[in-house]
Protein backbone atom coordinates (compact mmCIF):
# COMPACT_ATOMS: atom_id res chain seq x y z
CA UNK A 1 0.00 0.00 0.00
CA UNK A 2 2.68 2.20 0.94
CA UNK A 3 4.50 1.62 -2.73
CA UNK A 4 1.57 2.59 -4.26
CA UNK A 5 0.58 5.64 -2.26
CA UNK A 6 4.56 6.73 -3.55
CA UNK A 7 3.31 5.88 -6.93
CA UNK A 8 1.01 8.27 -6.86
CA UNK A 9 2.46 11.30 -5.39
CA UNK A 10 5.37 10.36 -8.39
CA UNK A 11 2.94 10.15 -10.99
CA UNK A 12 1.04 14.02 -9.65
CA UNK A 13 4.87 15.30 -9.28
CA UNK A 14 5.53 14.57 -13.02
CA UNK A 15 2.26 15.81 -14.50
CA UNK A 16 2.94 18.88 -11.95
CA UNK A 17 6.55 19.44 -13.47
CA UNK A 18 5.19 18.31 -17.37
CA UNK A 19 2.14 21.40 -16.47
CA UNK A 20 4.74 24.04 -15.26
CA UNK A 21 7.17 23.71 -18.17
CA UNK A 22 4.37 23.72 -20.99
CA UNK A 23 2.51 26.86 -19.19
CA UNK A 24 6.24 28.03 -18.90
CA UNK A 25 6.77 29.08 -22.59
CA UNK A 26 3.00 28.98 -24.05
CA UNK A 27 2.61 31.56 -26.56
CA UNK A 28 -0.84 33.94 -27.51
CA UNK A 29 -0.16 34.26 -31.28
CA UNK A 30 -1.82 32.51 -34.26
CA UNK A 31 1.04 31.11 -35.91
CA UNK A 32 -0.75 29.45 -38.87
CA UNK A 33 -4.38 29.52 -40.52
CA UNK A 34 -5.26 26.40 -38.59
CA UNK A 35 -4.54 28.42 -35.39
CA UNK A 36 -6.46 31.18 -36.41
CA UNK A 37 -9.65 29.34 -37.46
CA UNK A 38 -9.55 27.50 -33.52
CA UNK A 39 -9.42 30.97 -31.81
CA UNK A 40 -12.21 32.25 -34.31
CA UNK A 41 -14.08 29.10 -33.35
CA UNK A 42 -13.60 29.55 -29.59
CA UNK A 43 -14.88 33.46 -30.30
CA UNK A 44 -17.94 32.44 -32.14
CA UNK A 45 -18.59 28.92 -33.30
CA UNK A 46 -19.68 28.69 -37.16
CA UNK A 47 -19.14 25.72 -39.20
CA UNK A 48 -20.22 27.69 -42.43
CA UNK A 49 -17.69 30.48 -42.13
CA UNK A 50 -14.85 27.76 -41.00
CA UNK A 51 -14.53 29.00 -37.58
CA UNK A 52 -13.03 26.56 -37.26
CA UNK A 53 -12.00 24.39 -40.30
CA UNK A 54 -13.68 21.15 -40.76
CA UNK A 55 -14.23 18.58 -38.77
CA UNK A 56 -14.91 21.23 -36.82
CA UNK A 57 -13.10 20.00 -33.62
CA UNK A 58 -16.09 20.19 -31.25
CA UNK A 59 -14.75 18.84 -27.83
CA UNK A 60 -11.67 20.66 -28.48
CA UNK A 61 -13.57 23.69 -28.82
CA UNK A 62 -15.86 22.74 -26.09
CA UNK A 63 -12.56 22.71 -23.97
CA UNK A 64 -11.42 25.94 -24.49
CA UNK A 65 -14.54 27.35 -24.59
CA UNK A 66 -15.16 25.96 -21.13
CA UNK A 67 -11.77 28.09 -20.04
CA UNK A 68 -12.89 31.32 -22.23
CA UNK A 69 -16.31 31.24 -19.81
CA UNK A 70 -13.97 31.60 -16.93
CA UNK A 71 -12.41 34.74 -18.20
CA UNK A 72 -9.77 32.95 -20.31
CA UNK A 73 -8.95 35.14 -24.12
CA UNK A 74 -9.36 33.00 -26.61
CA UNK A 75 -5.66 31.91 -27.21
CA UNK A 76 -4.91 31.95 -23.36
CA UNK A 77 -7.23 29.36 -23.43
CA UNK A 78 -6.38 27.15 -26.08
CA UNK A 79 -2.59 27.69 -24.74
CA UNK A 80 -4.12 26.27 -21.53
CA UNK A 81 -5.73 22.98 -23.15
CA UNK A 82 -2.65 22.29 -25.16
CA UNK A 83 -0.23 22.50 -22.02
CA UNK A 84 -2.91 20.45 -19.98
CA UNK A 85 -3.06 17.89 -22.47
CA UNK A 86 1.01 17.30 -22.74
CA UNK A 87 1.09 17.20 -19.04
CA UNK A 88 -1.68 14.42 -19.00
CA UNK A 89 -0.07 12.97 -22.01
CA UNK A 90 3.28 12.83 -20.05
CA UNK A 91 1.38 10.99 -17.03
CA UNK A 92 -0.32 8.99 -19.08
CA UNK A 93 2.94 7.46 -21.04
CA UNK A 94 4.64 6.33 -18.10
CA UNK A 95 1.03 4.37 -17.05
CA UNK A 96 1.15 2.60 -20.38
CA UNK A 97 4.46 1.79 -19.85
CA UNK A 98 3.86 0.71 -16.36
CA UNK A 99 1.24 -1.70 -18.01
CA UNK A 100 3.50 -3.00 -20.66
CA UNK A 101 6.65 -3.67 -19.13
CA UNK A 102 6.67 -2.54 -15.55
CA UNK A 103 7.35 -0.05 -12.68
CA UNK A 104 11.12 0.25 -14.03
CA UNK A 105 10.03 1.29 -17.25
CA UNK A 106 6.82 3.40 -16.14
CA UNK A 107 10.16 5.71 -14.64
CA UNK A 108 12.19 5.41 -17.55
CA UNK A 109 9.37 6.17 -19.99
CA UNK A 110 7.86 9.15 -17.61
CA UNK A 111 11.84 10.59 -17.90
CA UNK A 112 11.85 10.44 -21.34
CA UNK A 113 8.07 11.99 -21.86
CA UNK A 114 8.52 14.88 -20.08
CA UNK A 115 12.03 15.70 -21.88
CA UNK A 116 10.53 14.85 -25.36
CA UNK A 117 11.12 17.84 -27.72
CA UNK A 118 8.35 16.89 -29.70
CA UNK A 119 6.14 16.61 -27.08
CA UNK A 120 7.34 19.28 -25.19
CA UNK A 121 6.86 21.47 -28.27
CA UNK A 122 3.37 20.30 -29.31
CA UNK A 123 1.55 20.95 -25.89
CA UNK A 124 2.59 24.69 -26.87
CA UNK A 125 0.69 24.79 -30.31
CA UNK A 126 -2.58 26.34 -30.29
CA UNK A 127 -4.02 22.90 -32.07
CA UNK A 128 -5.58 19.86 -31.10
CA UNK A 129 -2.97 17.32 -31.97
CA UNK A 130 -1.80 17.27 -28.22
CA UNK A 131 -5.40 17.35 -26.78
CA UNK A 132 -5.92 14.19 -29.57
CA UNK A 133 -2.90 12.81 -28.58
CA UNK A 134 -3.76 12.74 -24.73
CA UNK A 135 -6.90 10.94 -25.17
CA UNK A 136 -5.70 8.24 -27.10
CA UNK A 137 -2.94 7.66 -24.97
CA UNK A 138 -5.26 7.26 -21.90
CA UNK A 139 -7.47 5.02 -23.80
CA UNK A 140 -4.65 3.01 -24.71
CA UNK A 141 -3.61 2.82 -20.99
CA UNK A 142 -6.97 1.37 -20.52
CA UNK A 143 -6.89 -1.14 -22.89
CA UNK A 144 -3.05 -2.26 -21.88
CA UNK A 145 -4.45 -2.19 -18.24
CA UNK A 146 -7.26 -4.57 -19.09
CA UNK A 147 -4.91 -6.90 -20.11
CA UNK A 148 -2.42 -7.06 -17.23
CA UNK A 149 -4.80 -7.21 -15.25
CA UNK A 150 -4.91 -10.93 -14.61
CA UNK A 151 -3.67 -13.89 -16.68
CA UNK A 152 -7.21 -14.73 -18.19
CA UNK A 153 -7.12 -11.26 -20.07
CA UNK A 154 -4.56 -12.73 -22.14
CA UNK A 155 -4.13 -16.73 -22.23
CA UNK A 156 -8.01 -17.14 -21.44
CA UNK A 157 -7.67 -19.29 -18.28
CA UNK A 158 -10.14 -19.08 -15.89
CA UNK A 159 -11.06 -15.22 -14.20
CA UNK A 160 -10.19 -14.73 -10.47
CA UNK A 161 -13.84 -13.53 -9.03
CA UNK A 162 -14.60 -10.00 -10.48
CA UNK A 163 -12.08 -9.26 -12.43
CA UNK A 164 -13.66 -9.91 -15.72
CA UNK A 165 -16.29 -7.59 -15.00
CA UNK A 166 -13.36 -5.24 -14.03
CA UNK A 167 -11.40 -5.84 -17.53
CA UNK A 168 -14.97 -5.12 -19.44
CA UNK A 169 -15.24 -2.28 -17.62
CA UNK A 170 -12.13 -0.90 -18.34
CA UNK A 171 -12.58 -1.73 -22.10
CA UNK A 172 -15.85 0.26 -22.33
CA UNK A 173 -14.26 3.42 -20.39
CA UNK A 174 -11.16 2.91 -23.20
CA UNK A 175 -13.67 2.84 -26.30
CA UNK A 176 -15.93 5.66 -25.03
CA UNK A 177 -12.93 7.59 -24.70
CA UNK A 178 -11.90 6.90 -28.02
CA UNK A 179 -15.45 7.88 -29.69
CA UNK A 180 -14.88 11.61 -27.72
CA UNK A 181 -11.53 11.65 -29.20
CA UNK A 182 -12.93 12.03 -32.12
CA UNK A 183 -14.73 14.90 -31.76
CA UNK A 184 -11.36 16.20 -30.79
CA UNK A 185 -9.17 15.10 -33.57
CA UNK A 186 -10.78 12.97 -36.07
CA UNK A 187 -8.10 12.03 -37.98
CA UNK A 188 -7.22 9.38 -35.22
CA UNK A 189 -10.02 7.39 -36.01
CA UNK A 190 -7.29 4.33 -36.70
CA UNK A 191 -6.87 4.11 -33.04
CA UNK A 192 -10.92 3.61 -32.55
CA UNK A 193 -11.60 0.80 -34.91
CA UNK A 194 -8.47 -0.81 -34.46
CA UNK A 195 -9.33 -1.47 -30.63
CA UNK A 196 -12.86 -1.58 -31.51
CA UNK A 197 -12.04 -4.73 -33.72
CA UNK A 198 -8.91 -6.15 -31.43
CA UNK A 199 -11.65 -6.00 -28.50
CA UNK A 200 -14.92 -7.43 -30.27
CA UNK A 201 -12.56 -10.18 -31.90
CA UNK A 202 -10.98 -11.20 -28.46
CA UNK A 203 -14.71 -11.35 -26.94
CA UNK A 204 -16.09 -13.21 -29.84
CA UNK A 205 -19.34 -13.14 -31.59
CA UNK A 206 -21.80 -10.33 -33.10
CA UNK A 207 -22.85 -9.51 -29.79
CA UNK A 208 -19.57 -8.26 -29.11
CA UNK A 209 -19.37 -6.31 -32.05
CA UNK A 210 -22.91 -4.87 -31.19
CA UNK A 211 -21.85 -3.88 -27.49
CA UNK A 212 -18.31 -2.76 -28.45
CA UNK A 213 -19.54 -0.68 -31.44
CA UNK A 214 -22.50 0.59 -29.16
CA UNK A 215 -19.70 1.90 -26.40
CA UNK A 216 -17.73 3.57 -29.45
CA UNK A 217 -20.90 5.32 -30.73
CA UNK A 218 -21.70 6.56 -26.99
CA UNK A 219 -18.64 8.40 -27.31
CA UNK A 220 -19.34 9.56 -30.97
CA UNK A 221 -22.78 10.82 -30.15
CA UNK A 222 -21.76 12.40 -27.34
CA UNK A 223 -20.71 15.64 -29.81
CA UNK A 224 -22.13 14.88 -32.55
CA UNK A 225 -25.33 15.18 -31.23
CA UNK A 226 -24.77 18.61 -30.19
CA UNK A 227 -22.82 19.08 -33.47
CA UNK A 228 -25.86 18.66 -35.54
CA UNK A 229 -28.14 20.63 -33.14
CA UNK A 230 -26.01 23.66 -33.36
CA UNK A 231 -24.79 23.71 -36.58
CA UNK A 232 -27.20 24.73 -39.84
CA UNK A 233 -27.66 20.81 -41.23
CA UNK A 234 -26.79 22.16 -44.55
CA UNK A 235 -24.16 24.18 -43.79
CA UNK A 236 -22.78 21.17 -41.79
CA UNK A 237 -22.68 18.96 -45.12
CA UNK A 238 -21.82 21.56 -47.48
CA UNK A 239 -18.83 22.58 -46.00
CA UNK A 240 -17.48 19.30 -44.81
CA UNK A 241 -17.93 17.61 -48.13
CA UNK A 242 -16.27 20.81 -49.82
CA UNK A 243 -13.39 20.30 -46.78
CA UNK A 244 -13.24 16.73 -47.22
CA UNK A 245 -12.81 17.05 -50.81
CA UNK A 246 -9.86 19.39 -51.10
CA UNK A 247 -8.06 17.75 -48.29
CA UNK A 248 -8.58 14.24 -50.23
CA UNK A 249 -7.67 16.10 -53.96
CA UNK A 250 -5.99 19.56 -53.89
CA UNK A 251 -4.67 20.60 -50.46
CA UNK A 252 -4.31 17.74 -47.61
CA UNK A 253 -0.59 16.28 -48.65
CA UNK A 254 -2.47 12.60 -48.66
CA UNK A 255 -0.88 10.68 -51.14
CA UNK A 256 -3.22 12.04 -53.77
CA UNK A 257 -1.46 15.16 -53.63
CA UNK A 258 2.05 14.53 -52.62
CA UNK A 259 2.42 11.61 -54.60
CA UNK A 260 5.78 10.92 -54.76
CA UNK A 261 7.43 7.99 -52.91
CA UNK A 262 10.30 9.98 -51.99
CA UNK A 263 8.64 12.81 -50.34
CA UNK A 264 6.81 10.48 -48.57
CA UNK A 265 9.80 8.25 -47.53
CA UNK A 266 11.65 11.73 -46.61
CA UNK A 267 8.40 12.55 -44.37
CA UNK A 268 8.36 9.00 -42.57
CA UNK A 269 11.86 9.31 -41.80
CA UNK A 270 12.46 12.80 -40.77
CA UNK A 271 9.24 12.82 -39.15
CA UNK A 272 9.57 10.12 -37.24
CA UNK A 273 13.43 9.96 -36.29
CA UNK A 274 14.06 13.75 -36.56
CA UNK A 275 11.17 15.03 -34.57
CA UNK A 276 9.36 12.47 -33.13
CA UNK A 277 12.43 10.65 -31.64
CA UNK A 278 14.87 14.19 -31.48
CA UNK A 279 17.12 12.30 -33.52
CA UNK A 280 20.03 13.49 -35.32
CA UNK A 281 19.93 15.10 -38.71
CA UNK A 282 22.56 17.44 -40.69
CA UNK A 283 21.16 20.64 -39.68
CA UNK A 284 20.54 19.73 -35.93
CA UNK A 285 21.83 20.82 -32.88
CA UNK A 286 24.68 19.74 -30.76
CA UNK A 287 22.30 18.28 -28.23
CA UNK A 288 20.61 15.77 -30.98
CA UNK A 289 24.15 14.84 -31.11
CA UNK A 290 25.09 14.32 -28.09
CA UNK A 291 21.67 12.40 -27.57
CA UNK A 292 22.23 10.04 -30.88
CA UNK A 293 24.33 7.25 -29.12
CA UNK A 294 22.41 6.54 -25.91
CA UNK A 295 18.80 7.06 -28.44
CA UNK A 296 20.20 4.41 -30.99
CA UNK A 297 21.26 1.80 -28.25
CA UNK A 298 17.73 2.23 -26.28
CA UNK A 299 16.52 1.61 -30.21
CA UNK A 300 18.38 -1.41 -30.49
CA UNK A 301 17.10 -3.06 -27.35
CA UNK A 302 13.74 -2.23 -27.64
CA UNK A 303 14.20 -4.21 -31.25
CA UNK A 304 15.82 -6.81 -29.34
CA UNK A 305 12.24 -7.62 -27.32
CA UNK A 306 10.58 -8.41 -30.58
CA UNK A 307 13.54 -10.63 -32.19
CA UNK A 308 13.25 -13.71 -32.52
CA UNK A 309 9.73 -13.45 -34.13
CA UNK A 310 8.68 -15.56 -31.57
CA UNK A 311 8.94 -12.97 -29.01
CA UNK A 312 7.16 -10.37 -31.48
CA UNK A 313 4.26 -12.85 -31.88
CA UNK A 314 4.09 -13.22 -27.76
CA UNK A 315 4.37 -9.11 -27.37
CA UNK A 316 1.02 -8.63 -30.08
CA UNK A 317 -0.62 -11.29 -28.21
CA UNK A 318 -0.14 -9.70 -24.76
CA UNK A 319 -0.94 -6.10 -25.78
CA UNK A 320 -2.91 -6.93 -29.15
CA UNK A 321 -4.36 -3.62 -29.33
CA UNK A 322 -1.64 -1.27 -29.12
CA UNK A 323 0.30 -3.08 -31.84
CA UNK A 324 -3.01 -2.84 -34.11
CA UNK A 325 -3.95 0.60 -33.36
CA UNK A 326 0.07 1.56 -34.28
CA UNK A 327 0.15 -0.12 -37.50
CA UNK A 328 -3.39 1.31 -38.79
CA UNK A 329 -2.43 4.47 -37.42
CA UNK A 330 0.72 4.29 -39.42
CA UNK A 331 -0.48 3.14 -42.57
CA UNK A 332 -3.48 5.68 -42.83
CA UNK A 333 -0.80 8.72 -41.99
CA UNK A 334 1.41 7.35 -44.51
CA UNK A 335 -1.13 7.39 -46.89
CA UNK A 336 -3.66 10.07 -45.71
CA UNK A 337 -1.86 12.66 -44.22
CA UNK A 338 0.46 15.61 -44.94
CA UNK A 339 3.33 13.86 -43.48
CA UNK A 340 5.72 14.77 -46.15
CA UNK A 341 5.82 18.64 -44.84
CA UNK A 342 3.72 18.47 -41.29
CA UNK A 343 5.12 15.70 -38.71
CA UNK A 344 3.14 16.91 -36.63
CA UNK A 345 0.77 13.43 -37.81
CA UNK A 346 3.34 11.49 -36.20
CA UNK A 347 2.56 12.94 -32.78
CA UNK A 348 0.21 9.96 -31.47
CA UNK A 349 2.75 7.26 -32.07
CA UNK A 350 5.31 9.19 -29.80
CA UNK A 351 4.52 8.16 -26.69
CA UNK A 352 4.45 4.66 -27.82
CA UNK A 353 7.85 5.07 -29.23
CA UNK A 354 8.79 5.74 -25.84
CA UNK A 355 7.00 3.42 -24.15
CA UNK A 356 9.02 0.85 -26.47
CA UNK A 357 12.16 2.96 -25.43
CA UNK A 358 11.44 2.51 -21.70
CA UNK A 359 10.22 -1.13 -22.33
CA UNK A 360 14.07 -1.71 -23.80
CA UNK A 361 15.87 0.14 -21.19
CA UNK A 362 13.80 -2.00 -18.27
CA UNK A 363 15.16 -5.23 -20.53
CA UNK A 364 18.79 -4.56 -20.42
CA UNK A 365 18.81 -5.15 -16.45
CA UNK A 366 17.09 -8.35 -16.20
CA UNK A 367 16.00 -9.51 -12.79
CA UNK A 368 18.70 -12.41 -11.69
CA UNK A 369 19.58 -14.26 -8.66
CA UNK A 370 22.13 -12.14 -6.98
CA UNK A 371 24.31 -15.03 -6.64
CA UNK A 372 24.75 -15.32 -10.06
CA UNK A 373 26.63 -12.64 -10.32
CA UNK A 374 30.00 -10.63 -8.71
CA UNK A 375 28.33 -7.88 -7.37
CA UNK A 376 30.13 -5.06 -9.19
CA UNK A 377 28.85 -6.70 -12.40
CA UNK A 378 25.36 -6.94 -10.73
CA UNK A 379 25.49 -2.98 -10.27
CA UNK A 380 27.25 -1.98 -13.19
CA UNK A 381 23.96 -3.87 -15.31
CA UNK A 382 21.57 -1.86 -13.06
CA UNK A 383 22.87 1.08 -13.65
CA UNK A 384 23.77 0.62 -17.38
CA UNK A 385 19.71 1.17 -18.28
CA UNK A 386 19.40 4.46 -15.98
CA UNK A 387 22.90 5.98 -17.29
CA UNK A 388 21.33 5.66 -21.42
CA UNK A 389 18.05 6.71 -20.46
CA UNK A 390 19.20 9.70 -17.84
CA UNK A 391 21.85 10.91 -20.90
CA UNK A 392 19.07 10.90 -23.63
CA UNK A 393 16.95 12.38 -21.41
CA UNK A 394 19.76 15.44 -20.83
CA UNK A 395 19.79 15.77 -24.52
CA UNK A 396 16.04 15.90 -25.40
CA UNK A 397 15.77 18.49 -22.41
CA UNK A 398 18.15 20.91 -23.52
CA UNK A 399 16.83 20.25 -27.24
CA UNK A 400 13.37 20.81 -26.07
CA UNK A 401 13.97 24.01 -23.77
CA UNK A 402 15.88 25.42 -27.20
CA UNK A 403 12.86 25.01 -29.42
CA UNK A 404 10.66 26.27 -26.66
CA UNK A 405 11.96 29.48 -26.43
CA UNK A 406 12.21 29.86 -30.20
CA UNK A 407 8.91 29.03 -30.73
CA UNK A 408 7.54 31.78 -28.37
CA UNK A 409 8.79 34.32 -31.02
CA UNK A 410 6.23 34.84 -33.77
CA UNK A 411 6.05 32.74 -36.59
CA UNK A 412 7.21 33.36 -39.74
CA UNK A 413 3.63 33.63 -40.90
CA UNK A 414 2.87 35.45 -37.72
CA UNK A 415 5.65 38.12 -38.22
CA UNK A 416 4.72 39.02 -41.63
CA UNK A 417 1.26 39.87 -40.25
CA UNK A 418 2.69 42.20 -37.43
CA UNK A 419 4.87 43.49 -40.55
CA UNK A 420 1.65 44.00 -42.84
CA UNK A 421 -0.47 45.53 -39.97
CA UNK A 422 2.46 47.81 -38.91
CA UNK A 423 4.00 49.21 -41.99
CA UNK A 424 1.75 51.87 -42.68
CA UNK A 425 -0.98 52.47 -45.29
CA UNK A 426 0.63 50.61 -48.32
CA UNK A 427 -1.66 50.46 -51.00
CA UNK A 428 -0.88 47.60 -52.77
CA UNK A 429 -2.49 44.64 -52.87
CA UNK A 430 -0.69 41.21 -50.96
CA UNK A 431 -1.19 38.08 -53.18
CA UNK A 432 -1.34 34.90 -51.21
CA UNK A 433 -2.36 31.14 -51.47
CA UNK A 434 -2.64 30.43 -47.96
CA UNK A 435 -2.47 33.73 -45.75
CA UNK A 436 -5.49 35.88 -46.44
CA UNK A 437 -7.60 34.55 -43.53
CA UNK A 438 -5.07 35.85 -41.55
CA UNK A 439 -3.52 38.71 -43.11
CA UNK A 440 -7.64 39.88 -43.12
CA UNK A 441 -8.07 39.22 -39.28
CA UNK A 442 -4.73 40.51 -38.60
CA UNK A 443 -3.97 42.77 -40.29
CA UNK A 444 -6.98 44.53 -41.53
CA UNK A 445 -6.26 48.03 -43.43
CA UNK A 446 -4.22 45.40 -46.18
CA UNK A 447 -5.98 44.14 -49.53
CA UNK A 448 -5.32 40.13 -49.70
CA UNK A 449 -5.59 38.77 -52.61
CA UNK A 450 -5.97 35.17 -52.66
CA UNK A 451 -4.18 33.25 -56.13
CA UNK A 452 -5.30 30.27 -56.88
CA UNK A 453 -2.52 28.74 -59.88
CA UNK A 454 0.86 30.34 -61.41
CA UNK A 455 -1.79 32.17 -64.15
CA UNK A 456 -3.64 33.90 -61.77
CA UNK A 457 -0.24 35.38 -59.59
CA UNK A 458 1.54 36.31 -62.67
CA UNK A 459 -2.14 38.35 -64.16
CA UNK A 460 -2.77 39.46 -60.65
CA UNK A 461 0.96 41.24 -60.74
CA UNK A 462 0.54 42.78 -63.60
CA UNK A 463 -2.99 44.63 -62.81
CA UNK A 464 -1.86 45.72 -59.70
CA UNK A 465 -0.12 49.23 -61.60
CA UNK A 466 3.24 50.70 -61.87
CA UNK A 467 3.61 49.93 -58.01
CA UNK A 468 3.96 46.32 -58.31
CA UNK A 469 2.25 43.91 -55.45
CA UNK A 470 3.45 42.29 -52.70
CA UNK A 471 2.89 38.83 -52.23
CA UNK A 472 4.05 35.96 -50.31
CA UNK A 473 6.46 33.50 -50.57
CA UNK A 474 4.35 30.51 -50.65
CA UNK A 475 2.46 31.22 -53.82
CA UNK A 476 5.86 32.40 -56.28
CA UNK A 477 6.75 28.99 -57.15
CA UNK A 478 9.90 28.79 -59.55
CA UNK A 479 7.80 29.21 -62.61
CA UNK A 480 6.17 32.02 -61.63
CA UNK A 481 9.21 34.04 -60.53
CA UNK A 482 10.36 33.33 -64.04
CA UNK A 483 7.49 34.47 -65.84
CA UNK A 484 7.69 37.55 -63.59
CA UNK A 485 10.83 38.57 -64.59
CA UNK A 486 10.65 37.84 -68.48
CA UNK A 487 7.99 40.05 -68.29
CA UNK A 488 10.11 42.76 -66.56
CA UNK A 489 9.66 42.72 -63.02
CA UNK A 490 12.03 42.98 -60.39
CA UNK A 491 11.78 40.60 -57.24
CA UNK A 492 13.23 41.35 -53.75
CA UNK A 493 12.27 40.45 -49.85
CA UNK A 494 10.39 43.14 -48.45
CA UNK A 495 10.23 41.20 -44.71
CA UNK A 496 11.41 37.81 -43.65
CA UNK A 497 12.12 36.41 -40.43
CA UNK A 498 12.79 32.35 -40.78
CA UNK A 499 12.92 30.57 -37.48
CA UNK A 500 13.93 26.40 -37.04
CA UNK A 501 12.33 23.93 -39.39
CA UNK A 502 12.25 22.11 -36.22
CA UNK A 503 9.39 24.57 -34.67
CA UNK A 504 7.87 25.43 -38.00
CA UNK A 505 8.19 22.47 -40.42
CA UNK A 506 6.35 23.74 -42.95
CA UNK A 507 6.86 27.78 -43.24
CA UNK A 508 10.14 28.07 -41.98
CA UNK A 509 11.19 30.46 -44.21
CA UNK A 510 8.44 32.40 -45.33
CA UNK A 511 9.17 35.96 -46.46
CA UNK A 512 7.05 38.63 -47.72
CA UNK A 513 8.42 39.70 -51.26
CA UNK A 514 7.57 42.58 -53.22
CA UNK A 515 7.32 42.81 -57.39
CA UNK A 516 7.45 46.24 -59.03
CA UNK A 517 8.31 46.58 -62.55
CA UNK A 518 12.12 46.92 -63.68
CA UNK A 519 13.31 50.46 -64.14
CA UNK A 520 13.20 50.69 -68.47
CA UNK A 521 16.62 50.96 -69.34
CA UNK A 522 17.98 54.81 -70.02
CA UNK A 523 18.15 55.75 -73.87
CA UNK A 524 20.92 57.86 -75.29
CA UNK A 525 21.43 61.40 -74.55
CA UNK A 526 19.54 63.80 -76.88
CA UNK A 527 22.11 65.48 -78.80
CA UNK A 528 22.32 68.91 -78.64
CA UNK A 529 22.76 72.08 -81.09
CA UNK A 530 26.02 74.02 -80.69
CA UNK A 531 24.02 76.83 -78.95
CA UNK A 532 22.90 74.48 -76.28
CA UNK A 533 19.51 73.59 -77.63
CA UNK A 534 18.47 70.45 -78.22
CA UNK A 535 18.90 69.21 -81.85
CA UNK A 536 15.40 69.27 -83.68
Amino acid sequence: MRGERRDVVALAALAAAALASRLLFRIDHDEDIDALRFALGVERFDVGELRPHAPYYPVFIAAAKALALLGAAPREALALVSAASGAATVAFTALLAHAVAGRRAAVFAGALALASPFLWLSSEKLLSDMAGTAVTTAALWLCARARRLHPAARTGSPAPPGAASRVARMRTCALVLLGVGLGVRLSYFPFALACLAVIALGEGGRLAWLARGRDLATGVLAWLVPLVLIATPRDLVATTWVQGLGHFTRWGGTAITVSSPLDRLHGVVWGLWANGLGGAWPDAPAARWLGAPPLLALLGAAALLAVPLQRAARAAREQPELWASALAYFLWALLGQNIAYKPRHWLPLVPLLVVALAAGAASLSPAVPAAARAPRLRALRAAAPAALVAALAAAWLADALSLARQHRAPSPAAAIVGFLRDDGADPRPVLTRDLDRMIQEGAPGRRPVRVRSDEGLVRAVEQAGPGGALLTSEALSREARDALVGRGYAISIRFARPRSRYVDALWSDLALLEAVPAAPPAGPAPSRSPGGAPAR
